[in-house]
């Protein structure tokens, strides 16, 4: 009820807001549903010609678990973004539950409202509601965390095969979720003395290293990517790598529960009753963040999973000051989880996702004016006007192009810093690949307050000035700023483009060249 309660208040949002892995989240599962329905002899081959389409899919950045399930709920229903953040949701759902049976088992039986506060926390509100991996790996990796405590009680297989099964989930639905195993290996230290070794553990580390098999092909395929992530010695050696995710917990999980989660440890630290309890959730957290914080890329999202561990530290600190209270009859008991409720509600509501708009009605007026044309597009937004793209085009009829392919390239390459390189030096240049190596008469391009710096974004903006340039129409964007796209179509001829040259710098090295794009049989 919680959650659906957060998914009401921020109803306007479809969950793409977030340039730019959002977007291609959603467009990620329509390419792997229609690689899985197509089975091609090739996947690579499959995955470089669907690019040549639709420059806007990640195959090999992120484990296909999760595009699975958004695809196969795309074929149900069809390509809506909304179906993608139901899935984002059901998930969240699962994160709840697991908070629920934790703090009812290791804490307290009326402890169980933790796993509906888990909703209310602003790091949920918001990634709950947007289509990303970060949610679906925080509800994998709480589940994982929840079997392997219990294996560790009572060395059941049953409960080791679960834990297995979702560590091998979580594996292939998002790599930095791998940061739960710092977690399991803090507890499996604490708890060396109590284990013997069982031969049933090689079959559940065989099961495990399955899962990795996406993530080394991604390696493989993806050297220059892999480099990037790798953390140097002087990045090891600064002192704000390793405060950093210190300093974005109360961003991710709200001062709120931050500050119950404070008081919760103190309070556990002096019961006797709960001190390992609260141990066993110290270590959960400063694990977490010590393995997160050995990895380049950050973001305050990546520490979510600490959520359910902050939610349970605040119902160890109502369970202790509810010691000292005279016993709540139930009418009392539900007037203070309904007061509780009211609380959160109002923190969530506080919480707003963003929603951008505007990009669906500009690939449905390209649509009805060039049904079979390609389209060329610059801006900061390429992957939500690529996912309308993909969706609104289910017979592979017309192709995107992107400038900062075509013309110019500003993407971090071997280090986060991003790196510029033009293909172009002057407007003429312009015109004369669009007309002869773009294939496309159709051109979009963002205005914004705040210009992309690449020389080829400006040059084309130059150039889309000239009288080789009609402006046909101009859509306002919504959500972002002070944004709108306006639609250009190029006079005169343009030569038709059989196939493309890619390459993918911050990627590979490797370069495939006249690539012909996807077509359906």
């Amino acid at each position: 009820m919680a959650l659906l309660i957060v998914a009401a208040l921020n109803r306007q949002s479809d969950g793409l807001w977030f340039q730019g892995d959002a977007p291609r989240h959603a467009a990620n599962g329509l390419f792997w549903w229609d690689l899985l329905t197509a089975l091609p002899r090739d996947p690579i081959e499959y995955a470089v010609r669907y690019y040549a389409r639709y420059p806007v899919i990640a195959p090999a950045t992120y484990p296909p678990f999760f595009y699975a399930l958004e695809g196969l709920a795309f074929a149900i229903f069809g390509p809506s973004p909304y179906t993608a953040r139901f899935i984002v949701l059901v998930f969240a759902g699962m994160a709840g539950l697991y908070t629920l049976e934790w703090s009812r088992r290791w804490v307290a039986p009326l402890a169980g409202w933790a796993g509906a506060f888990l909703a209310f926390v602003p790091g949920i509100v918001l990634w709950s509601n947007t289509v990303m991996l970060n949610v679906p790996a925080v509800a994998l990796g709480l589940a994982l965390l929840y079997h392997f405590r219990r294996w560790l009680e009572s060395a059941r297989t049953s409960q080791l095969v679960l834990a297995a099964v979702f560590a091998a989930a979580g594996l292939v639905t998002y790599y930095p979720g791998a940061s739960v195993f710092s977690v399991i290996a803090a507890w499996w230290v604490l708890s060396v003395r109590r284990l013997r070794f069982d031969r049933k553990l090689l079959w559940i580390a065989a099961i495990v290293s399955l899962a990795l098999m996406p993530l080394l092909a991604a390696l493989r395929l993806g050297p220059v990517h892999l480099a990037r992530h790798l953390p140097s010695a002087a990045f090891l050696v600064r002192l704000g790598t390793w405060t950093y995710y210190w300093r974005m917990l109360p961003t991710a999980i709200g001062w709120l529960a931050s500050t119950m989660a404070l008081i919760g440890c103190a309070a556990g630290l002096a019961s006797e009753r709960w001190r390992s309890e609260t141990v066993v959730l110290m270590t959960w957290i400063v694990a977490l963040a010590v393995g997160l914080s050995v990895v380049p890329a950050r973001d305050p999202r990546y520490i979510l999973l600490a959520a359910p561990a902050c939610v349970v530290l605040a119902a160890i600190g109502f369970a202790c000051l509810f010691e000292y209270l005279p016993p709540l009859d139930p009418p009392r008991q539900a007037a203070l989880l309904a007061a509780g409720l009211a609380v959160g509600v109002w923190s969530a509501a506080r919480i707003e996702v963003p929603h951008v708009s505007g990009f669906r009605e500009v690939v449905a007026y390209l649509r009805e004016q060039a049904p079979d044309d390609a389209v060329l597009y610059d801006g900061e937004y390429d992957g939500l006007f690529g996912y309308y793209f993909r969706a609104s085009d289910p017979d592979f009829r017309r192709r995107l192009a992107r400038a900062d392919k075509l013309l110019y390239q500003y993407a971090p390459i071997s280090s986060f810093r991003r790196n510029q390189v033009s293909y172009v030096s002057s407007v003429d240049d312009v015109v004369s690949v669009l007309r002869t190596h773009c294939g496309c008469r159709w051109v979009a391009i963002e205005v914004t307050t705040r210009p992309n710096p690449a020389l080829g974004a400006r040059l084309l903006r130059e150039a889309v000035q000239q009288p080789a340039f009609e402006l046909v129409r101009t859509f306002p964007i919504a959500g972002s700023g002070t944004r709108r796209v306006d639609v250009y179509r190029l006079v005169g001829r343009v030569e038709p483009v059989q196939s493309v040259d890619l390459d993918f710098p911050s990627f590979t090295n490797r370069h495939f060249d006249h690539v012909v794009p996807i077509t359906r049989p």
